[in-house]
C-alpha cells in the first residue's frame, strides 16, 4: 500500500485564491481570516457558516489549492461505496468515502482537508493503495444517504436497535469523550454559564454564554455532531435515539481536580439536535453578599428580614438573574443546626451542607405544590420554594414574582398582607473590567467586560405597604406607601452603580429594559 500526503494548507494563501477566483472580497476574506483565527474553525468552514460563498466552487478552489482532483458532485460510484462494506457511521464520522477505484488504486473522496489519516486508515483497513480527492460536504452526505436508503427500504429487522448501537458507539469513542471533555473545560475556564451546541447546516456552533453575552468559540464538523450530541445523550441518561422530542438530563464532569454539574437540554431544529449545557460549577460558587455585588446596606437589610421568625421573603427575577444564588446565600446565613430548613426545587443546583432538599418530578406527580404540602408536615422552620408554577403552589407558598401577580394568582389580599416581610426584585449587569476600565484588553478578551453585578431593588413590607396590599380604606397606593417607606427603583440603584464606575450606563438599561423614569446617561 502506497501513502500520499496533502498539500500544505496555508490560510492565508488560500484566502488570497479565494479572492482571485472572486469568490471573496478583500474585505471578506479579512472578516474570514479574523472569524476563523478566533472561533478556532477551518478557511472553508467559516465562509459557509457567513454565507459568503457557494460549497462546490469553494471547495473546487480548496482542491486547487492543495493540487489534488476535485469530486465533480453525483460522480462518485455507489456501487464501490457498497462493496467496500464500511460501516457508514465511520465514513460519516471522517467525511470521507471511497469514491471511484482503478487497478491500481481506490480514490478516497473527503470534505476534510486535515483528514489524511482518516483516508489512509480506509486503504490500510482495505489493503488497498490509496488516493486522496476533494469533494464538498454535500457530496460526501449524499453518497452516504444513497446507500443507507436500500437498507431503510428493506425494513431489516433489528435495525433500530443496530442504530441505537452504533450510536452507543459513536458516544464512547475516545476522541469524542475527549473532545466532549475538553469543551466542558474550557468553558469552565471561561468562566462560561452555558455551552450552546447549534446545529447547522453544516455541523454545530458552539457558542459559551459569559457573563450574560454569547460568544462564538467554534465548531463542530458534520461527521462529528452526531457523536458529540450521544456522548453528551449518554452522560446524562438521555435517550440516544430520540431525535424528534426535547429531553432533559443531568451530569457531572471533572474539570482539572473539581466537579462541574451540568444541566443538559435538547431540543430538535430544522438542522438537527441543538443542546445547552447549563454549568454549575460548585467551585466558583460563592454565597457571599459582596462577591454577589450587594451593597453592605441592601445586605443588612435583607439579614433583618431573614431574621423575623415568621413570614414571606420573595425574591424575583427573570431567567438568569442571579435568584437561585441570592436565595441560596440567604439559606447558608440562617443556622442549619438548630433550625430546619427544606428546599423544593427544579433542579437542585447545589448541594447545601444541613439543608433538606427536594427535587420535583413532575413524571410521579411530585409537583411543587404536593411537594410543598408534604414539607409542611415534616416541622420545618424555614422552606424555600424554588419557583411559583400554578395557582395551588401561590395558594400554599404565598410566593411569586410581583406582588400584583401573587394577587392575580388568587391569593388573598389580608392573607398577603399579613405574612409578606419584604421583596428582592434583581437583574445582573456585567461589570466593567478592572484591568482596562472597560476598554478591552487581555485579561476580558478584548470586550471591556468581566464578572457580573447585582442590581436590584428591596420593598420592605411596613405597616403602610401592608395596608395598601390589603386594600385598607384610605390607604395611599402601593407605590406611594412604598416610597415612603424609602424604596429606591432598580434604575436609581442602577444609575448608582454607572456613576461609580461599575459598570456601563447601556449594559444597565440592556439588563433592565426601556425606562422613562431615569436618563441612565446623566
Amino acid at each position: 500500500m502506497t501513502g500520499f500526503a496533502f498539500g500544505t494548507l496555508v490560510p492565508q494563501t488560500f484566502l488570497d485564491l479565494l479572492v482571485r477566483r472572486k469568490l471573496l472580497t478583500p474585505q471578506e476574506a479579512a472578516r474570514v481570516a479574523e472569524g476563523s483565527a478566533r472561533a478556532g474553525s477551518s478557511v472553508e468552514r467559516t465562509v459557509l457558516e457567513l454565507g459568503l460563498a457557494a460549497e462546490e466552487p469553494l471547495f473546487r478552489a480548496l482542491a486547487e489549492h492543495l493540487d489534488l482532483p476535485f469530486a465533480e458532485p453525483g460522480h462518485l460510484d455507489e456501487e464501490v461505496l457498497v462493496r467496500t462494506g464500511l460501516p457508514a457511521d465511520f465514513l460519516s464520522r471522517v467525511e470521507a468515502v471511497p469514491a471511484r477505484e482503478t487497478e491500481e488504486v481506490l480514490w478516497v473522496a473527503t470534505a476534510d482537508p486535515r483528514g489524511a489519516d482518516a483516508v489512509q486508515s480506509i486503504g490500510f483497513h482495505l489493503g488497498r493503495p490509496v488516493q486522496a480527492a476533494i469533494a464538498a460536504p454535500s457530496t460526501i452526505k449524499a453518497a452516504l444517504a444513497a446507500i443507507a436508503k436500500p437498507a431503510a427500504a428493506a425494513g431489516v429487522a433489528g435495525t433500530s436497535e443496530t442504530d441505537i448501537e452504533r450510536l452507543r458507539a459513536l458516544a464512547n469513542d475516545g476522541p469524542v469523550i475527549k473532545l466532549v471533555n475538553d469543551l466542558v473545560a474550557q468553558a469552565a475556564e471561561a468562566r462560561a454559564s452555558d455551552i450552546h451546541i447549534e446545529a447547522e447546516a453544516h455541523g454545530a456552533r458552539i457558542r459559551l454564554r459569559i457573563d450574560g453575552s454569547l460568544r462564538t468559540e467554534g465548531a463542530i464538523a458534520e461527521a462529528q455532531r452526531a457523536a458529540v450530541v450521544s456522548r453528551l445523550k449518554v452522560m446524562a441518561n438521555l435517550n440516544i435515539s430520540e431525535k424528534r422530542r426535547p429531553q432533559d438530563g443531568r451530569a457531572a464532569v471533572a474539570v482539572r481536580g473539581r466537579t462541574v454539574d451540568i444541566r443538559l437540554s435538547t431540543l430538535p431544529t430544522q438542522h438537527g439536535e441543538s443542546v445547552v449545557l447549563r454549568l454549575l460549577d460548585r467551585a466558583a460558587l460563592r454565597l457571599d453578599w459582596e462577591a454577589l455585588g450587594f451593597p453592605s446596606a441592601r445586605a443588612a437589610e435583607v439579614e433583618r428580614i431573614l431574621r423575623m421568625p415568621n413570614g414571606l421573603f420573595l425574591v424575583a427575577g427573570p431567567t438568569g438573574s442571579g435568584k437561585t444564588t441570592t436565595l441560596y446565600t440567604a439559606l447558608s446565613r440562617i443556622d442549619a443546626e438548630t433550625r430546619k430548613i427544606v428546599t423544593v426545587e427544579d433542579p437542585i443546583e447545589y448541594e447545601l451542607k444541613g439543608v433538606n432538599q427536594v427535587q420535583v418530578e413532575p413524571a410521579i406527580d411530585l409537583t411543587f405544590a404536593r411537594a410543598l404540602r408534604a414539607i409542611l408536615r415534616q416541622d420545618p422552620d424555614v422552606v424555600m420554594v424554588g419557583e411559583i408554577r400554578d395557582e395551588e403552589t401561590a395558594e400554599i407558598a404565598v410566593r411569586a414574582a410581583l406582588v400584583d401577580r401573587l394577587i392575580d394568582l388568587g391569593v388573598p389580599r389580608y392573607l398577603l398582607a399579613a405574612t409578606l416581610r419584604g421583596v428582592l426584585s434583581q437583574r445582573l449587569v456585567r461589570r466593567l473590567c478592572t484591568a482596562c476600565a472597560g476598554q478591552g484588553c487581555a485579561a476580558c478578551v478584548g470586550s471591556g467586560r468581566k464578572g457580573r453585578i447585582v442590581v436590584s431593588e428591596l420593598l420592605r413590607a411596613t405597616p403602610e405597604v401592608a395596608a395598601s396590599i390589603h386594600g385598607t380604606a384610605g390607604s395611599s397606593p402601593l407605590s406611594a406607601s412604598a416610597a415612603e417607606a424609602g424604596f429606591v427603583p432598580m434604575a436609581m440603584a442602577g444609575r448608582d452603580l454607572a456613576a461609580r464606575g461599575l459598570v456601563h450606563p447601556a449594559d444597565v438599561e440592556e439588563a433592565l429594559g426601556a425606562i422613562d423614569a431615569f436618563d441612565l446617561r446623566q
